[in-house]
């Protein structure tokens, strides 16, 4: 697997955060956000033995792995190495951008899925792959990033469209005041949970965290 960089933290976004996990970056992504936040996990890498890599996240004190990037599925041994490490009670939260296909991932127990729906801040809302939406489990939660107005009427019409009954999470873009998503989310009654980076509270925008 092509990898970016590993590091011990506490999850920073989504339902899971908190919680002590070992990361796993990848390297490589198919999508071009214009405020992606890891940007140089688009190239550079290193090459690590899957299965290796596998026994080091066994080996983590963490109940839980992180399997980032970069777009994580890209790796074509992504799929193996996150069987693995769930056959040994881990439980792996895959981070995706929602563009690639889901299903191998959900097949798996012990898996938890955070898939963003891109907004059009992103520059990139025409790359969700409409199929996964199906392929959403109860575990597995939708993430929007809200940068402005355009983005909270976007991803409110595609709740109502496409994923009553799913759990979302709207993620306020780093440096936008969620005072007014709050109060918008509450004004329209938008089923939503509202939720800062805290890892960037904590550190700042710095790698490895």
């Amino acid at each position: 697997m092509l990898i970016t960089e590993k590091f011990h933290s506490i999850q920073g976004e989504g339902r899971l955060t908190g919680i002590p996990m070992f990361f796993i970056r990848t390297n490589l992504c198919n999508l071009r956000c214009k405020w992606c936040d890891t940007t140089y996990s688009f190239s550079g890498g290193h090459e690590e033995n899957y299965q290796e890599l596998a026994d080091e996240c066994i080996a983590s004190w963490e109940g839980w792995i992180c399997l980032t990037g970069g777009e994580p599925l890209l790796q074509r041994e992504a799929v193996e190495f996150t069987r693995k490490v769930c056959s040994s009670g881990k439980s792996v939260l895959i981070e995706t951008g929602g563009s690639l296909d889901i299903q191998p991932f959900t097949l798996i127990e012990g898996t938890v899925i955070d898939m963003d729906i891109k907004t059009p801040s992103s520059g990139e809302e025409k790359s969700i792959r409409m199929e996964n939406l199906k392929h959403l489990r109860p575990r597995d939660y939708v993430k929007m990033v809200i940068k402005d107005m355009a983005d909270l009427d976007y991803s409110h019409k595609f709740i109502e469209k496409y994923l009553m009954g799913n759990e979302v999470v709207f993620q306020p873009a780093w440096g936008t005041d969620p005072a007014w998503i709050v109060e918008e989310v509450l004004k329209r009654r938008i089923p939503v949970r509202i939720m800062l980076q805290e890892h960037k509270y904590i550190w700042g925008e710095k790698r490895g965290v």
